[in-house]
């Protein structure tokens, strides 16, 4: 069963900083994420999990994973679910 996370569990995960993630959501980049209430950003953590296998497994990735102190950030620092 999909669980509702918050961006600090997203930004987490992708070992990104929530400012990045935030950047990403302007952009129209990143995992789908929901808008509950003006100031309320959730996230479904299995839509993230299958944003980030489209990512490892697209051959040219859109975007290039970085942390704000511009040091290269794993794609993936735990095992993922089998999404089919």
């Amino acid at each position: 069963m999909s669980r509702i996370i918050t961006p600090s569990e997203v930004a987490e995960q992708l070992n990104i900083t929530e400012e990045d993630l935030a950047t990403w959501r302007a952009a129209g980049l990143g995992p789908v994420w929901l808008r509950i209430e003006p100031d309320t950003i959730r996230y479904v953590d299995s839509a993230v999990h299958r944003w980030l296998i489209g990512q490892c497994n697209h051959p040219a990735p859109t975007i290039r994973v970085t942390r704000s102190d511009d040091e290269t950030a794993p794609l993936q620092t735990e095992q993922l679910p089998d999404i089919g």
